[in-house]
């Protein structure tokens, strides 16, 4: 019974991390930058601007420009349905939004694009693309559903002195996220702040670590007292040798145990951001410095809206931590 909880542990965790691996696998890296503008707001028309004089520089960049709608009331009056949704308007390159968002073309000003549940509540299928809504007095045509987790409806603003509250920057290739938002808004003039989620990077790869070190710690400790248990199952050819076949058995599946382990933390960690690393190790005052800043950094993050691409990061994030916290602890009690 004992080693059958053993081993009822072991599978569980075992399926634990699996699936918390492949949370972590989805969550990745990110490479856009995503800015909170305050006072001067850019309108629809400016951001428009901006966004056309970025593609005729010798330096294309990437930008997605966002207009915060609110919850408005969308409704099909074919069948007499409607819900709520959260609008968002989009201008510039939609896939920074999220790459399903790629579906609404930049120049299309009366599709949109939608979340599997709005279209049940609106049309009772998920096969609903042609099909026309409304929001308010205007009407839109559905080019696309995606697989979001929220009531949302995106669409190119055509009212023109609408604000844009956020920007979406696509860093270049050697540029770090915060320099290439920083470099944006100065050069043309805006202010705004970060919402930076690089907090996760740091913190997610600590617990698939945390359930290698345990599962490595719980098999050697069963090794070991498989090692120092029934000492009369020995042969007699090894005990005329003096050779313990069972002990140097246990020593080099621990040393390969053991091993493997480090290999994979390693991995793992190298997945933390090089900005983590002090350039000098004896400055002490690095690391609380660099918690300060990470600390302040969680805190505009959970305060400000999040994009669907951040939003879908955020909650597979959670899970990761979640499943493999849960691993390494059944693991580490079994």
């Amino acid at each position: 019974m004992k080693y059958m909880k053993a081993m009822a542990a072991v599978l569980l965790s075992s399926v634990l991390f699996y699936f918390g691996m492949k949370d972590y696998v989805h969550v990745g890296k990110t490479d856009i930058g995503v800015a909170e503008l305050y006072g001067n707001y850019l309108t629809v028309s400016q951001a428009k601007q901006l966004w056309q004089d970025s593609q005729k520089g010798d330096e294309i960049t990437d930008l997605c420009f966002l207009c915060n709608g609110g919850v408005q009331t969308v409704k099909n009056s074919r069948y007499s349905r409607q819900t709520n949704v959260r609008v968002t308007g989009i201008i510039g390159m939609a896939a920074l939004y999220d790459r399903q968002a790629a579906m609404l073309e930049e120049s299309d000003e009366n599709g949109c694009v939608i979340d599997k549940n709005t279209a049940l509540d609106l049309f009772g299928s998920e096969n609903c693309v042609g099909n026309q809504l409304m929001v308010g007095e205007d009407i839109y045509e559905v080019r696309g559903v995606a697989f979001w987790s929220q009531h949302m409806l995106l669409i190119r603003p055509a009212q023109k002195n609408l604000f844009c509250t956020q920007v979406l920057i696509r860093r270049k290739k050697g540029q770090s996220v915060e320099s290439a938002a920083s470099n944006f808004l100065l050069g043309n003039g805006l202010s705004g702040t970060l919402v930076d989620d690089s907090w996760m990077d740091v913190i997610l790869p600590l617990f698939p670590v945390a359930f290698f070190v345990m599962f490595t710690i719980s098999i050697s400790r069963w090794m070991y007292r498989f090692e120092n248990g029934d000492k009369q199952s020995g042969s007699r050819e090894e005990e005329r040798s003096g050779i313990d076949l069972k002990k140097c058995g246990c020593f080099i599946m621990r040393i390969l145990l053991w091993g493997i382990c480090l290999f994979f933390c390693t991995r793992l960690l190298s997945d933390i951001p090089k900005s983590w690393l002090p350039d000098k190790w004896s400055d002490f005052s690095f690391w609380p410095g660099k918690i300060q800043k990470t600390v302040e950094a969680f805190r505009w993050y959970i305060m400000f809206p999040k994009t669907m691409a951040q939003a879908e990061r955020l909650v597979r994030g959670i899970s990761c931590m979640i499943k493999c916290g849960a691993a390494a602890l059944l693991i580490g009690i079994a």
